[in-house]
């Protein structure tokens, strides 16, 4: 439990999180079927994922190869053994009455995550991490589509059985603000070891602990007591399937949680279905315990050996140790090195390029000009992915000062994002090869000529009035000539 330092009588928001993350596998983890995008409903399913008598599972190595990959990541204890256990609960969309999942001996236990808040780093403890399947998924027909208001169920068994990853921190966190930060770096340590897929839909899920503690047992440090933590009636939140989802319903159940006491009022321990589209969580049910499940082992899956994986799977550099190697290596700031290491391509494409031309310039032309213009157009860099040569093709033109960085920028890369057109060709569709020396120096005179008024200003101390020159200057040149090489030129002529 991370430290936490409060006043006597202060009420306290605690949460932990249980965090869903769908593992990229090309199957199932007890079947064969496809973890694809299905055309139809209840496409992808077979006798194991629809719990048919006599259908037997059987695990995939690739899930429990990307677990273990999480393990490192996080550095969590991997232990010699570890199995699988049913959990028994009845719903609509998990079709056998029970999940296969791990109770007391998860693959993956002890762990932590630093995290940033607030300018400084610290440490989120993770319980565990373990293998589970699963379950369908349901889809709530008219009433608005609300769970509390459908007036009928679809349920789609295709999501059955794909591999999920459950991790289960503690209750360290003591803000809404910090389970966003702290999904998100989640997110990107996931990104980074190739077991995730952030743009498939559903690919990561929250269910979040919430309780209001007041923290009338602070001890002499100010910390929250264990006591005040265990005895505070906590709310599930479910649904949850965003990083801004999660801050947006958390900030709502500890609104209303604070209000109910305020006003003398018991919070009831229950499960509640954050309602996206209205902005409220709902109550379900009351919220279930550990003995409800009535978990034991699965007997149709024998106890895995997996602690000699963790040496022999090895794992890419993580983000956090990939950015500061950006900032020493190639001096850059903590705002460029965090834009840079954003995703594992981003920070791959950098150093490509940094190792071709000035690391400066890559930097600019991959954190401002390029994740700047695909924000604009809700694009990520894998969309990119087979053309991503002639981004530096077009960075190459800028270094070699064949094209200005104003016309490479507004003209061509937003030319090649909208059209889909190579550097080249739009170059010499546009005319935007830089007009030589000599057609500068007479464009330069010519603009002195024709402008007295901008040239007396400029005499006088109007050291603005060169702007204008430059803007009539590039004008002349079709915005071909280079405006620092103007600027130059313009205040040698005037200031002869």
């Amino acid at each position: 439990m991370t430290a936490q330092t409060v006043q006597q009588g202060e009420l306290v928001t605690v949460i932990g999180l249980e965090v869903h993350v769908q593992l990229e596998t090309e199957t199932k983890i007890f079947c064969g079927c496809s973890t694809g995008d299905a055309d139809e409903p209840n496409e992808h399913v077979c006798p194991v994922c629809l719990g048919l008598p006599g259908a037997l599972p059987v695990v995939n190595e690739a899930a429990v190869e990307a677990a273990v990959k999480i393990g490192k990541a996080i550095d969590a204890e991997i232990p010699q053994e570890t199995r699988f256990h049913r959990k028994n609960y009845y719903y609509p969309d998990l079709p056998k009455n029970f999940q296969i999942t791990q109770y007391d001996e998860p693959i993956c236990q002890s762990g932590e995550l630093e995290v940033r808040v607030e300018g400084e780093r610290r440490p989120i403890e993770i319980e565990r991490a373990h293998l589970e399947e699963d379950p369908g998924s349901l889809q709530h027909v008219g009433g608005g589509g609300g769970i509390d208001s459908a007036e009928y169920t679809l349920i789609d068994y295709n999501r059955a059985g794909t591999p999920l990853m459950e991790i289960v921190t503690a209750p360290d966190f003591r803000s809404p603000a910090e389970v966003r930060a702290f999904l998100a770096e989640l997110e990107e340590v996931l990104e980074y070891l190739g077991v995730f897929d952030a743009e498939r839909d559903g690919s990561l899920r929250v269910d979040a602990n919430l309780s209001i503690v007041e923290a009338a047992e602070a001890d002499e440090n100010g910390e929250l007591s264990t006591e005040a933590l265990e005895s505070a009636n906590r709310t599930e939140v479910k649904n949850i399937s965003s990083h801004k989802g999660a801050e947006k319903a958390l900030a709502y159940e500890e609104t209303r949680q604070k209000n109910a006491i305020q006003r003398g009022r018991v919070v009831e321990q229950e499960t509640r279905h954050w309602d996206e589209s209205r902005g409220i969580t709902v109550s379900m049910r009351s919220k279930a315990e550990e003995k409800d499940y009535r978990y034991f082992e699965e007997a149709d899956i024998p106890p895995l050996q997996v602690a000699h994986w963790r040496e022999e799977i090895e794992i890419p550099e993580l983000p956090r140790a990939r950015r500061e190697r950006f900032r020493e290596e190639y001096a850059l700031d903590e705002e460029a090195a965090s834009k840079l290491t954003s995703t594992k391509q981003v920070a791959d494409f950098y150093e490509d390029l940094a190792s071709e031309f000035d690391p400066d310039l890559a930097a600019t032309w991959v954190a401002d000009e390029l994740l700047g213009e695909l924000n604009y157009r809700d694009m990520a860099i894998t969309e990119l992915e087979d053309r991503l040569d002639e981004v530096a093709r077009l960075v190459e033109l800028v270094a070699t000062d064949e094209i200005t960085a104003k016309n490479a920028k507004e003209i061509v890369l937003r030319t090649m994002l909208d059209e889909g057109a190579a550097p080249d060709a739009i170059v010499e569709a546009e005319g935007l090869g830089k007009t030589d020396e000599g057609e500068v120096q007479a464009a330069v005179e010519a603009a002195i000529a024709d402008n007295p008024d901008a040239v007396a200003d400029y005499a006088e101390g109007d050291d603005g009035a060169i702007n204008f020159l430059v803007g009539q200057v590039m004008q002349a040149t079709g915005g071909s000539a280079d405006p620092g090489t103007v600027n130059q030129l313009l205040r040698a002529e005037l200031d002869d």
